[in-house]
């Protein structure tokens, strides 16, 4: 029995190397395509990442609007009275102040 399973291996050799090259390769391929730091998962994240830098850019653009705006508002008088008269509905002394309905407030 010994003796016909080292003479099948002796004879088949090459086709026993080639398919043990195929299975490890191809099991190799797929870890590193489907593993979890494989190539569908760097991908994934590439996405992420690529849409969390331009989430930061477009805070980072908002957050010194605001801050140009509170400096304005700490320093600058005509900025503050702009933000009473639109928020606050305040006007200057003998000023009349018209509402009309159905107007937007945002024209």
């Amino acid at each position: 029995m010994r003796t016909r399973v080292s003479g099948f291996i002796r004879r088949h050799r090459k086709i026993l190397l080639a398919a043990s090259a195929v299975i490890i390769s191809s099991y190799l391929l797929l870890s590193f395509i489907f593993s979890e730091l494989g190539v569908v998962k760097y991908i994934t994240m590439k996405r992420e990442y690529n849409r969390i830098q331009s989430d930061v850019s477009r805070l980072d653009t908002e957050n010194k609007k605001l801050m140009e705006e509170v400096d304005a508002l700490k320093t600058d008088p005509d900025s503050i009275e702009a933000l009473a008269r639109e928020n606050l509905g305040l006007a200057k002394e003998g000023e009349i102040i018209y509402k009309f309905q159905g107007e937007d407030k945002d024209k």
